[in-house]
C-alpha cells in the first residue's frame, strides 16, 4: 500500500523542502530598502536611475598626454586625460536629475593619478619633479591605461569645519583600475620616493580611489575633506553604451 503524505518519512522530506526554499528566497530575494551589487560592498540608493555612458568615454589611448607643472601651490599633478565630449551626456542627465541648470562642470575630464597636494606636501619636498613623475606616466604608457566604470557616486550634505550655503553637492563617476596600470605608475612613484630617502609612511600607494568628476554645485571635495570616492560613494549604476 501507497504511503500517505502525512507519514513521518513525507513530513520530514516536506519540512526540509520548505526549510530550503525559505533560504533560498532569504538569499536571493530583491532587498526593498536598498539595491545590492551582487558578490561586492556596493549599494545603490534605491530612488537612483540608472544612468549611460560612452563606451569610447574611458578610452584615452589616442588622447595627447596633458602637462600639468605650474610653479602655483597645489597646481602639479599627474593625469590620464578622457575626452569631456563623451561625459556630456551623463553631465547633462545628472543636471536635470538635480534640478537643471544648478550644477557646474570644469568642461574636461581627467583621473588624477598624483594629487597637488601628494605632490606639494610629500613629493616634492623629498626632491622629486613634477617632470620625472610624468616621465614615470609616460614610460607606463598612462593615456592607455584600462580603466572601467563601477557606478555613479554622489555627495549631498556639508563638510565639516566648513560655512557655506546650503548643501554641497557632487557627482564622479567611479572607476576601476581593471589591470593595476594607475597603481604601477604610483608605485614607480613611491620607489623613486624611497630612493630619494623619502620616508614610507608619508606616501601610500594604495590610497588611491580613481574618479572623473561630473558635476558639482560649489566645489570639488577632495581626501582633504573627508570624502572617499571609492565603492563607497557609489550613488547609481552605470551602463556602458
Amino acid at each position: 500500500m501507497a504511503r500517505s503524505f502525512g507519514t513521518p518519512v513525507y513530513a520530514t522530506l516536506a519540512t526540509i523542502l520548505g526549510l530550503c526554499i525559505l533560504i533560498f528566497l532569504s538569499t536571493y530575494s530583491t532587498p526593498t530598502v536598498t539595491r545590492r551589487q551582487p558578490g561586492s560592498t556596493i549599494i545603490y540608493d534605491p530612488t537612483a536611475p540608472t544612468f549611460h555612458l560612452s563606451s569610447q568615454a574611458l578610452d584615452s589611448s589616442k588622447l595627447p598626454f596633458a602637462n600639468h607643472s605650474t610653479p602655483e601651490p597645489y597646481q602639479s599633478y599627474l593625469q590620464q586625460t578622457l575626452d569631456f565630449t563623451h561625459f556630456q551626456s551623463l553631465f547633462d542627465s545628472v543636471n536635470n536629475l538635480s534640478g537643471g541648470g544648478i550644477l557646474r562642470t570644469r568642461g574636461e575630464a581627467h583621473i588624477t593619478v598624483i594629487s597637488p597636494p601628494e605632490y606639494d606636501m610629500v613629493l616634492k619636498p623629498a626632491g622629486l619633479t613634477i617632470d620625472e613623475i610624468e616621465g614615470i606616466g609616460l614610460r607606463n604608457k598612462i593615456q592607455a591605461a584600462r580603466i572601467a566604470p563601477v557606478c555613479l557616486g554622489r555627495f549631498k550634505g556639508r563638510v565639516k569645519e566648513e560655512e557655506q550655503e546650503g548643501e554641497l553637492l557632487l557627482f564622479s563617476l567611479v572607476v576601476a583600475d581593471v589591470y593595476g596600470d594607475l597603481m604601477a605608475i604610483r608605485r614607480d612613484v613611491f620607489k623613486l620616493f624611497r630612493e630619494r630617502g623619502g620616508q614610507g609612511a608619508l606616501f601610500q600607494p594604495e590610497a588611491f580611489w580613481p574618479h572623473v568628476t561630473i558635476g558639482y554645485n560649489q566645489r570639488d571635495l577632495f581626501v582633504q575633506d573627508g570624502i572617499y570616492k571609492g565603492s563607497n560613494y557609489c550613488y547609481a549604476p552605470v551602463r556602458v553604451v
